[in-house]
């Protein structure tokens, strides 16, 4: 083992959330195995038969739900967090899941909440997708104090800064498919510039509307298999 440079960064401690993994451990069975883990968007999300039409390019219509999607991504504790219920109901379901996923991070890193407390601690989040905001506004009626730092897209990487008192840069990245990647390297830039000497990064994506699936769906960008099949003759198109 090499001595480690003096600007060199180290990962010690990882978490995730991703289609048919809870963790990290699963997510490497899964990849041994070569076990595919795209599924169907679930019927708690929206009116799937309202919105969907077996003929491609058909007005206001998916052609696909095939999706990678999460079990459950409504199950929150908010009072480990200090949040009310109240405001945990105004959250969007991507600050709530980053929140849990960063705590576990920190407990693999075997790090305790109270050692990163008022530090310099970094946050990088890369998420583009506000669709949980876009059904929320739908109501009006339904919005309070805390609607806007439920579901304003710069909030999910301060939710994290905020509920573990991390003093460092904190702001979320938005470079669509590229934002996690790049978030990671907006990280590394501030861990090697000596700007911080710990970061917590991350990237968050939840489909909470059916507009994606069917703007892209008239643009004929899903697989109506349900596969991605690059660099392949079969390819015909793309999962979320």
């Amino acid at each position: 083992m090499r001595k480690p440079e003096q600007n060199e960064v180290v990962v010690v401690g990882r978490a995730c959330r991703l289609p048919g993994a809870a963790s990290v451990d699963a997510l490497w069975d899964n990849l041994l195995a070569k076990r595919c883990s795209v599924t169907e968007v679930p019927d708690d999300r929206w009116a799937k038969q309202k919105h969907g039409h077996p003929r491609p390019k058909e007005p206001g219509k998916s052609y696909t739900w095939a999706a990678g999607v999460l079990d459950d991504i409504w199950a929150f504790d908010p009072a480990v967090f200090g949040i009310s219920p109240r405001e945990a109901e105004q959250m969007d379901p991507q600050q709530r899941l980053l929140l849990e996923v960063t705590w576990e991070a920190m407990e693999d890193a075997g790090l305790r909440r109270s050692t990163l407390a008022g530090r310099d601690v970094g946050v990088f989040v890369g998420a583009s997708s506000p669709e949980y905001t876009v059904v929320r506004n739908s109501d009006m009626a339904g919005g309070d104090a805390y609607t806007a730092t439920g579901g304003a897209i710069s909030i999910i990487s301060n939710r994290i800064s905020h509920a573990f008192d991390f003093q460092g840069p904190s702001f979320t990245v938005d470079t669509a498919c590229s934002s996690s990647l790049v978030a990671l390297h907006q990280a590394m830039e501030a861990l090697r510039s000596g700007t911080i000497d710990t970061a917590i990064v991350g990237g968050i994506n939840l489909f909470m509307s059916p507009f994606g699936f069917v703007v892209f769906s008239q643009a004929s960008m899903l697989s109506p298999d349900g596969l991605c099949q690059s660099f392949d003759s079969r390819a015909n198109g793309y999962v979320r």
